[in-house]
């Protein structure tokens, strides 16, 4: 059996809003697995 992976990008409102727990939790229910999380903060120069 083949391993699928997702790449995901939450929207910068929903990282203000503090609702990224939520978010994960959302995909935990729904069966898949979170094997890494990267926060990334870019500006004019990135």
């Amino acid at each position: 059996m083949t391993t699928q992976r997702t790449l995901s990008i939450i929207k910068p409102d929903a990282v203000k809003k503090n609702v990224l727990g939520q978010i994960i939790a959302r995909f935990e229910e729904a069966g898949l697995k979170v094997v890494a999380v990267k926060k990334v903060y870019l500006n004019d120069q990135t």
